[in-house]
């Protein structure tokens, strides 16, 4: 890879910013300072430096992130702020992307990557994957209503719903289990057994949770065993 691009990938800064750092004689290769900005490195041997700080030579990125509400699960959108937004420039430049979705105004755990395969694997149905909601309603979830969710819920427009597990917070609030994310899913299933959803958060995804990124907004690169739990 020209030593350009990894130093634009890795955002910091425009190609014309990137030739001024290389000029300014700020980047090393191998402990060496380099003027040319279309030297040839191997990503997995050469070690390159901008001021003396390694730069990471990371291609695939797997990152976990604290949703906040009021951003739209996208890369863009026309009318309301993307998750991307609050995400490093990094994480953008390399293209990741969310990993399933979570509502507007719903807020928890989202995984991000750029590997196309990985990502699948985690929101493909058959890999039975389960995700833990917390959710506060209004209302009174009727005792069919609790039953037909835990044997899998027929929603009004046919939509049928794998068996899931709820259990009681309190009164008005509960941890919901499910293995796959289809439209408002949570939010449609409380609603035929009684409720109207008022707040709803993600807390894990399989093997993952919100720990180390408890702070609404943070974000955080998993581990190579978080990564490689889901390939198992």
């Amino acid at each position: 890879m020209r030593l350009d691009k990894l130093l634009a990938n890795k955002a910091y800064g425009s190609r014309k910013e990137v030739h001024q750092l290389i000029k300014d004689r700020r980047v090393t290769i191998n402990g060496s300072i380099t003027t040319k900005k279309d030297t040839h490195i191997d990503i997995d041997v050469d070690i390159v430096a901008v001021d003396g700080k390694v730069v990471s030579t990371t291609q695939l990125y797997y990152v976990k992130f604290h949703k906040p509400k009021g951003y739209v699960t996208a890369v863009e959108d026309s009318s309301h702020p993307v998750v991307m937004d609050l995400l490093p420039p990094e994480f953008v430049k390399m293209g990741v992307v969310p990993v399933g979705r979570l509502d507007k105004d719903t807020e928890g755990l989202l995984l991000l990557t750029n590997d196309g395969v990985w990502g699948h694997s985690i929101i493909n149905g058959k890999k039975h994957v389960p995700k833990v909601y917390y959710v506060e309603f209004e209302g009174t979830l009727s005792d069919e209503g609790i039953q037909r969710i835990k044997e899998g819920i027929l929603l009004g427009d046919g939509t049928e719903c794998k068996p899931a597990e709820i259990k009681f917070v309190s009164l008005h609030s509960a941890h919901i289990t499910i293995e796959e994310g289809k439209y408002h899913q949570v939010k449609r299933m409380i609603g035929a057994a009684g409720g109207t959803v008022t707040y709803l958060k993600r807390l894990t995804i399989g093997h993952i949770d919100l720990s180390g990124i408890e702070e609404v907004g943070s974000a955080m690169e998993l581990t190579f065993e978080q990564i490689e739990g889901f390939k198992k």
